[in-house]
């Protein structure tokens, strides 16, 4: 019965151990400022733990271990080649099962986002009967304001559709990667850019994957040809 019982406490022991910690990112939306050269980026931020043994991988194929996760918000300026992070929200506010930091838009410079998900806990599941959402308001100085609810209006630059008169963006999301047309289509613009997260940090770096890039530099350069 002893050996039993010794058998019983090392399958626990082996049970209930994880493997080394790992990131996981996922860039939920984009949206651009109407007639500008910016944009928002939503980003989902976890560091966790994958189960190991038999006992965390049975019956449902293992519960990883959530070390810590947030929402993110940064905003981007392609003329001043800059990338801010404006907002950070720890633990999705408090939403026992988030799915998803979401831009809804913008109004008076400001990013108007919402944190979605469910009630519920990890080893259950989710609650679809509990639904939560949480909105929020943040500058691009990072004031970070909790709203009820978002102003009447909310605009957003578009990503199909009729060209407009510059300055605007266009916008193609891949899994960690954002590729930017700039004042045309991605397949047509002669100035395009792209916002690639690190795979550890979770920090996009924005870099040109074209040779025509124009900065003030060359405005500066081309002004100054046209006056002699």
């Amino acid at each position: 019965m002893h050996k039993a019982l010794f058998v019983s406490f090392l399958l626990l022991i082996v049970g209930c151990t994880y493997g080394p910690e790992r990131t996981v990112l996922s860039i939920d939306n984009a949206v651009a400022k109407p007639h500008s050269h910016e944009f928002a980026i939503a980003v989902g931020y976890k560091r966790l733990q994958d189960s190991k043994g038999a006992i965390n991988t049975f019956p449902n194929g293992g519960i990883p271990k959530i070390l810590y996760r947030e929402a993110r918000i940064y905003i981007v300026n392609i003329d001043e080649e800059s990338v801010l992070l404006v907002a950070q929200v720890p633990d999705y506010g408090g939403i026992p099962q988030p799915k998803a930091v979401w831009i809804d838009g913008w109004s008076n410079g400001k990013v108007y986002f919402s944190l979605r998900g469910y009630g519920g806990d990890q080893r259950h599941g989710d609650d679809l009967s509990d639904k939560r959402i949480i909105r929020y308001s943040v500058s691009q100085s990072g004031e970070l304001v909790h709203l009820k609810k978002y102003p009447f209006r909310l605009d957003k630059g578009k990503n199909t559709g009729p060209i407009d008169d510059p300055p605007f963006l266009r916008l193609s999301k891949g899994h960690l990667s954002i590729d930017i047309g700039i004042d045309n289509d991605l397949s047509k613009a002669k100035r395009k850019a792209r916002i690639s997260l690190d795979p550890e940090t979770g920090t996009p770096s924005l870099v040109w994957i074209t040779t025509t890039k124009h900065n003030k530099a060359n405005s500066a350069d081309a002004k100054s040809r046209a006056a002699d």
